[in-house]
């Protein structure tokens, strides 16, 4: 069926004109909060696996790892440790299951690392697991503890972060031991792995190997445990790397007075001390414990790049940096917030000058953010039993709630489809035939492409004088689309969805093409019998379309801008955040 996009698009009757002008839109600057999922107790921790599966996993402290699968909280779950962590029979205090990391093979290892305090003398023990066969479902068997960390006297500053770094080596935060004012002295002592950031090897050795550039990677017993990558630090709860950059963000809950936020960039070597117990953000901490091993006044340290008094605040949760939206205005912006107030703020820097601005004032208990595969930052609130979302997004008009969001701010960031003025994308606006011819050869080119100009129209209601005669030309020209009779192309006619079937495929596959013949129809409303039944299958066979619910494709339905973003993103597979 050559030309077969021309040949059906012939002489089609006018079904109205588009007064709609498209306009870029500057990005926004808008930003929510949404519920995932409830029924999550004692929630600390979100993880992704990085396979490409777009799972979510959320620690819960009492031992259970839960899996969000995109569309349900599913009751069984991936991974069991209550029997073998700190009882939280009574509550489970700052012990119990704490943090979760994939390798980054995980997707062909099946490796997982798991952060808890042992139930027999609260100490701290790493350990591996494997994934089943069931990929929802670990095997509870596998258990290879690579590094346990005694936890004496104190049952509070266990720390519980463990994720990779961009280097491929396994971050490990520990607390300080617990107890006010580190009176074990370990934040500043470096034999000791508490009050530390550790780094180590999981790929080599037994059970580990350490790094070479690791500080201490060969200092003599009592010049430094080999282990330890930065120290003086007080209870790193939750660390995070920039998946862009590789930068370490470091939120260290703080003493009485102040909670601070650490920074390390990337390719600076470790060793660095961020000053606890002498320092307690960027002020000297009156130690009443009297510094038993530590001379402060020898002691040179790092301080934070961010701080912040107490009352209503209280303990910090780190966060990460944001880049699920590579257009937003808040991409680059670090979030972090504050367990006891709810506040969440994002900071940014310009060289060595920090600036925060609060984002929410929320009432959440914030025991932890988490990063999805494309970017995504969530966080958990223990007190709701939720995973909530924190959304940013670009136009006023579409927000994270509304159905084709991704799609939207995929064809936005890619340069396809603009908003339509001001903050808005105008998703329930019609598409015209003009814009169209546009839209699908940006898509299938990318946003740099622009067509041949236009010398000589093709269409007499389409003269040179148009900015979108090229357009409106190459499409013709590669049979995508034809006119509608009588020498016209009506480039402010509105598009169906049985014309959008044929302009899709006619782009994505080229001159030429034929879909598989229709018998029998996907569709209760397209009859075998008609020209688009081919075209209008293939789409839904290919999965960019599901038709319009109870059976029916619609197919005489006006195509929104809304849907034009859904069939464009899935059709030309644009990333989506």
């Amino acid at each position: 069926m050559k030309n077969s996009g021309i040949a059906l698009l012939a002489g089609l009757a006018l079904l109205g004109l588009g007064s709609w002008t498209p306009a870029a839109a500057a990005p926004g600057t808008f930003i929510t909060t949404v519920q995932i999922t409830a029924g999550l107790p004692n929630a600390v921790g979100v993880v992704n696996a990085g396979d490409g599966s777009g799972r979510l996993f959320i620690v819960q402290q009492t031992g259970q790892i839960r899996i969000w699968t995109g569309s349900q909280l599913l009751s069984t779950p991936f991974l069991d440790v209550s029997g073998i962590i700190s009882s939280c029979s009574g509550g489970c205090g700052e012990r119990g299951l704490l943090g979760l990391a994939f390798h980054p093979s995980y997707k062909t290892n099946g490796f997982f690392y798991v952060y808890y305090t042992r139930l027999s003398d609260g100490a701290i023990q790493i350990a591996r697991y494997h994934a089943s066969a069931n990929p929802n479902v670990a095997d509870a068997a596998s258990a290879l503890v690579l590094i346990t960390i005694p936890h004496p006297g104190q049952a509070n500053h266990n720390g519980g972060q463990i994720a990779f770094g961009p280097d491929g080596y396994l971050y490990i935060g520990t607390g300080d031991g617990g107890g006010g004012g580190d009176p074990d002295e370990n934040g500043q002592n470096i034999n000791a792995l508490l009050g530390k950031i550790l780094r180590i090897d999981v790929d080599h050795g037994s059970p580990y190997a350490i790094p070479a550039t690791n500080p201490f990677a060969t200092a003599a017993p009592g010049a430094g445990a080999h282990e330890i990558w930065a120290y003086g630090l007080r209870n790193p709860w939750r660390f995070s790397f920039d998946r862009q950059t590789g930068d370490l963000y470091i939120g260290d809950v703080g003493q009485n007075l102040y909670e601070e936020i650490d920074f390390q960039p990337a390719g600076l070597a470790g060793g660095r001390n961020y000053g606890w117990d002498c320092r307690e953000g960027f002020h000297a901490y009156n130690d009443t414990n009297g510094d038993m091993n530590v001379n402060c006044g020898s002691v040179t340290s790092v301080d934070p790049v961010l701080e912040y008094p107490h009352s209503p605040e209280c303990s910090v949760t780190g966060g990460f940096v944001f880049r699920n939206l590579p257009a937003h205005s808040l991409t680059g912006d670090y979030f972090y917030g504050d367990y006891c107030s709810g506040r969440i703020w994002s900071a940014s820097h310009s060289g060595s000058t920090w600036t925060s601005t609060q984002q929410f004032d929320t009432a959440f208990n914030i025991t932890s953010f988490g990063e999805g595969e494309t970017g995504r930052i969530y966080f958990t609130d223990p007190t709701s039993q939720t995973l909530q979302w924190l959304a940013p997004y670009t136009f006023a008009d579409v927000p994270p709630t509304y159905f084709a969001w991704r799609f939207v701010e995929a064809v936005s960031s890619h340069g396809i489809v603009p908003g339509c003025g001001g903050d808005n994308f105008c998703p329930e606006g019609a598409i015209n035939r003009g814009e169209m011819a546009m839209f699908l050869l940006l898509a299938k080119e990318g946003a740099g492409y622009l067509p041949p100009a236009c010398t000589s129209p093709l269409f007499a209601d389409a003269p040179c004088s148009d900015p979108l005669a090229p357009w409106i030309n190459e499409v013709a020209r590669r049979g995508i689309a034809a006119g509608c009779g009588g020498g016209n192309y009506c480039p402010g006619a509105q598009v169906t969805r049985s014309q959008m079937s044929v302009f899709l495929l006619a782009t994505l596959q080229g001159p030429g093409y034929s879909p598989p013949a229709c018998p029998p129809s996907s569709f209760n409303d397209v009859p075998q019998g008609s020209p688009f039944c081919p075209w209008v299958n293939e789409i839904a066979a290919r999965g960019i379309t599901a038709g319009c619910g109870g059976g029916a494709f619609c197919p005489e339905n006006l195509v929104t801008r809304g849907q034009m973003s859904v069939f464009l993103s899935t059709t030309f597979s644009l990333p989506a955040p």
